[in-house]
């Protein structure tokens, strides 16, 4: 068996002499090997770019160059090209020089076919284990390359807090380490179908409209079988012959690998058109499986913090929600205790003071004094009923008696209710009802009951002399009919800054530790409960001037049946 069979590359001979080519060309021919002669030196770097060689002999005195440039060419074009230098003269400082340029040997002229023949076996020995050595360190670098990329994919993949920015560190990672020009990164979104979440070296064209059924192409292919794709020419593919993206795969080669989170495929990963114009491999899919499982586990970690942040937000509301829960009841038994003991306190004094001067008073003063402990008595059982009903509303525990009822009727039964007080103060007061207006839907009774808490509010945060006014008319709104409903008095006003805590449960108008109506601030969040049992709203509005303006959305039958669906 000739040395041909073990190796493909040929021996180049560099030597001015014709005869010393010749000889040296008849011997190695007459064993097999290829040989490529040349009588210069200085196209060395031409001839290698063009032939595969494995093997030089160079003569050391050329008339063009000197023997030992043409081995340092070589040497700087291929290392791994092992060079053998021949020379007329034994010459110790020559052959020093040339071994130190890393030749492999030095031969002089004369010599025999066996020293040739020797020489080469040690040649061709030397290169195999020289591109031997160069291909496993190539790999040992690939692998390095693959593995620091990996770590830089992992700790991207841990650290990052928005998902389309890991996205896009991702993929110009692997487009830097895997020198690719076309990446691209698809996610099943929730028409089914995969959209490019993001992508190197596509347009924006493509990446926003460009969506991918399952089984469609080859992403579509991936995504239906949840396997690798790795095709060398997709012109040979018969898979997917005629496939309109072809035309961006300049090179032919693709690779695309499936993002799978807990046994769920969620998106794709595609790359080609190497810059070496290379094709793709089986390591560098094994690359992409592996960059594909970081992806996986990122996605699946940021839903897990995702998670976590949203619990923790809302541990944090509820928190938040307790703790004012808390002030506030301990508010409600500080109001409370004041509203309960001033009138127990009136009580109790004019009790007494009539069981004292018992024999003393005359008839009439006696019934005022009864008068006076019943007015307490009455407000006493007033407070306590509104908290009661609050506490009832709230858990749902009492029975909602429904049915369509109109606004005319509650306002006009609260205004009788609360004329004596009206008039004490002589407020003026305007009711500007629309003619047909549409009956509301709840019961009625408890929305006559947060109606006058309105108007209470309105009697007691008025100002002497001032306003109270209602307005109600049919308003359409997200294509639904409601009444709106507003009550204005001409008192105080009331920052808008308030509206997001007024309706709070024991959230006071007033201060405890100033002159203030009675009350432990129950009625607006009554009003609350029960405008929002009836999936109505209510709100603060905003007024010119002095004043406080509360505006409701009052939803009719029909309305309230298409909202609850």
């Amino acid at each position: 068996m000739t040395e041909q069979a073990q190796i493909e590359q040929a021996i180049l001979l560099i030597d001015d002499v014709p005869l010393i080519l010749d000889l040296l060309q008849d011997i190695l021919e007459s064993r097999g090997y290829r040989v490529i002669r040349s009588e210069t030196g200085g196209q060395v770097t031409e001839i290698l770019d063009r032939e595969d060689i494995a093997l030089v002999f160079c003569d050391v005195a050329l008339p063009d160059i000197n023997g030992v440039e043409v081995l340092r060419m070589i040497k700087q074009h291929t290392p791994e090209i092992q060079v053998i230098m021949i020379s007329g003269q034994e010459d110790f400082n020559i052959a020093r020089e040339v071994l130190r340029e890393r030749a492999l040997d030095y031969l002089v002229k004369p010599f025999t076919q066996e020293e040739v023949l020797e020489a080469v076996n040690q040649g061709l020995d030397a290169y195999r284990h020289a591109v031997n050595q160069s291909r496993a360190r190539l790999e040992a670098q690939r692998r390095m390359g693959d593995l620091v990329l990996l770590k830089k994919i992992g700790e991207t993949a841990s650290s990052g807090s928005d998902l389309q920015e890991l996205f896009d560190l991702i993929l110009d990672s692997i487009v830097d380490s895997a020198d690719v020009e076309v990446a691209s990164l698809m996610l099943v979104e929730d028409d089914g179908l995969l959209h490019i979440a993001a992508a190197r070296g596509l347009s924006e064209e493509i990446v926003n409209t460009v969506r991918v059924a399952s089984g469609e192409g080859i992403s579509g292919h991936v995504f239906a079988s949840r396997e690798p794709v790795l095709i060398s020419n997709i012109d040979h593919d018969s898979r997917f012959e005629g496939h309109v993206g072809g035309k961006r795969y300049k090179d032919q080669s693709l690779l695309s690998v499936p993002i799978v989170v807990r046994d769920e495929i969620v998106g794709v990963i595609n790359v080609n058109n190497k810059r070496s114009g290379g094709s793709f491999d089986l390591e560098d899919q094994n690359l992409l499986v592996a960059i594909a499982n970081q992806v996986a586990l990122a996605m699946e970690n940021f839903e897990l913090v995702n998670s976590l942040r949203s619990q923790a937000a809302t541990l944090e509301r509820t928190n938040d929600e307790l703790v004012r829960m808390n002030r506030a009841r301990t508010r409600l038994v500080c109001n409370l205790s004041h509203e309960l003991k001033t009138p127990l306190t009136s009580i109790m004094g004019y009790v007494d003071l009539s069981l004292t001067f018992y024999e003393k008073l005359s008839e009439a003063e006696f019934k005022e004094h009864l008068q006076l402990v019943r007015e307490e008595g009455e407000r006493l059982e007033k407070l306590i009923t509104g908290m009661l009903r609050l506490f009832s509303i709230e858990s749902e525990r009492e029975v909602w008696r429904w049915k369509a009822f109109g606004v005319p009727w509650p306002v006009a039964d609260s205004f009788q209710y609360y004329n004596k007080q009206m008039a004490t103060r002589e407020l003026a007061t305007e009711i500007d009802i629309e003619e047909d207006l549409p009956e509301v839907y709840g019961d009625q009774e408890k929305f006559s009951m947060a109606f006058n808490c309105l108007v209470d509010n309105a009697v007691k945060f008025n100002r002497d002399g001032g306003l109270i006014r209602v307005k109600a008319e049919s308003r359409m709104f997200e294509g639904l009919q409601y009444v709106y409903l507003q009550i204005f008095n001409q008192g105080q006003t009331v920052p808008l800054e308030a509206r997001s805590t007024i309706f709070n449960s024991y959230t006071q108008l007033g201060d405890i530790d100033t002159e203030k109506p009675h009350g432990v601030g129950i009625g607006l969040a009554l009003v609350k409960v029960v405008v929002d049992r009836m999936k109505g709203d209510i709100f603060l509005e905003e007024v010119k001037g002095e004043g406080t303006s509360f505006g409701m959305l009052l939803p009719t039958e029909e309305t309230y049946n298409q909202l609850k669906g």
